[in-house]
């Protein structure tokens, strides 16, 4: 039994900022202890069987659902995409179930699980919507990933092979996330507890990430 205090360190930050990239940095080269990623949490929604299934189907029909009783994440996109009450309505179903699930991976860590002598009791929590989630008592520290306008619509196009209109389109969508296109208002607001620019190479995001870890101001009081 480990029993330990755990920290958890949500990453947050637009499409193209490399923020998980900064995530793997911090827990292969960093000490941190391990990445959640929420996204692939949010995926777990929609297995048959869940209860956070079984509400979105309540909420948008059976209409969502392919011939294998599976949800037809595409058919579900277009109606979410096209109508904001619409997300608004699978987020308020999908955000509480995948907090719920950091929960208990929290605990998992805490309890169950023995802290390697190579690793700091750290989890990276990575969700460019943690803030608009309200998943924020969840965490010890808040750090947005930031990068130049130009440089994400670069990295878009190299990594991801999209055109610049299409890069243009996936960042402007984020803008209004907060934490995204918002970053100083949350860092006056005491939301967002650091920040990290991430403009350059991979070798100046691992020294800005080492120094963040060990300054006090990066983290909550």
């Amino acid at each position: 039994m480990n029993d330990c205090k755990v920290k958890v360190l949500g990453i947050c930050g637009g499409i193209g900022s490399g923020k998980s990239q900064a995530c793997t940095t911090l827990v292969e080269n960093l000490g941190c202890w391990a990445h959640i990623e929420a996204d692939k949490l949010a995926h777990q929604v929609y297995n048959p069987g869940n209860q956070a299934f079984t509400a979105i189907v309540k909420e948008f029909g059976s209409k969502i659902l392919t011939k294998d009783n599976e949800v037809d994440r595409k058919q579900l996109g277009e109606i979410v995409f096209s109508s904001p009450e619409s997300m608004k309505k699978l987020e308020n179903i999908v955000w509480p179930y995948v907090k719920s699930e950091i929960e208990n991976i929290k605990k998992s860590y805490e309890k169950d699980l023995e802290l390697p002598n190579d690793k700091s009791p750290i989890l990276v929590l990575e969700a460019a919507v943690l803030i608009d989630a309200g998943w924020q008592d969840l965490l010890d520290g808040l750090w947005a990933i930031k990068v130049p306008h130009e440089v994400a619509i670069e990295r878009l196009q190299s990594k991801r092979g999209l055109s610049r209109d299409e890069a243009e389109k996936r960042i402007m969508a984020q803008k209004s996330r907060r934490g995204v296109g918002n970053v100083e208002e949350e860092v006056e607001n005491g939301i967002v507890s650091g920040v990290i620019s991430n403009d350059g190479p991979l070798s100046n995001l691992e020294e800005k990430l080492s120094d963040a870890l060990k300054n006090k101001s990066f983290w909550y009081s």
